[in-house]
């Protein structure tokens, strides 16, 4: 596309919509139509001097956020250190927020959504990429709580346990019973692990 028809269909959805509807569309667009995006885009203003307009250079911003994230690992330990506020009662104070952005999210259909944008291959690739090493090292720096979670889990399962092995076994309809009444008793051992009433 050459640049005077992108800046002519620019100009039209800027003139002919609100700011917040011509961003969506031109945010469309400039996705959908890599030509249009790149019509508009790096135009040489002086000698290699060149305007970032619409927005700024897609490789730039990634390798600035890398490069950025990486030198703040002693800011990043730091903050999680010394919190502004107490996190737990911040999240308990959101929690009418959070539901009504979840409700929100079911009426905009955002989990499917969300499933349609995963890029599979790129997610493996990421998880792999260093052959486990983050998985290896996320499960030892998570020993004590994972310690923790299982004194409490290890009781409810003996008494899962210890319930269904009450129970009669000698014909299909009571094995039946058995494999059904496991299935409730595990998940009422989820939601006691959540402090959730159980019933």
């Amino acid at each position: 596309m050459e640049r005077a028809e992108a800046l002519a269909v620019k100009q039209a959805i800027l003139d002919n919509n609100d700011p917040v509807t011509a961003a969506m569309m031109l945010g469309e667009l400039f996705v959908s139509d890599p030509e249009f995006h790149a019509a508009l885009h790096g135009q040489e203003i002086a000698p290699g001097v060149r305007i970032q307009n619409p927005g700024p250079d897609a490789a730039r911003m990634t390798e600035k956020l890398i490069s950025r994230a990486q030198a703040a690992a002693a800011d990043y330990v730091y903050g999680m250190q010394n919190p502004r506020r107490d996190p737990k009662a911040a999240a308990i104070r959101a929690k009418g927020k959070y539901n009504s952005n979840v409700q929100k999210a079911i009426s905009e259909d955002r989990y499917a959504k969300g499933i349609q944008a995963y890029d599979q291959a790129e997610a493996v690739a990421i998880a792999t990429g260093d052959g486990g090493a983050a998985f290896t090292s996320g499960i030892a720096k998570r020993a004590t709580k994972i310690a923790r979670v299982h004194q409490r889990l290890a009781p409810l399962l003996g008494a899962v346990s210890s319930a269904i092995q009450n129970m009669p076994q000698d014909t299909e309809a009571q094995r039946e019973q058995r494999a059904l009444a496991t299935i409730r008793a595990m998940r009422n051992v989820g939601r006691q692990l959540k402090g959730i009433a159980t019933g």
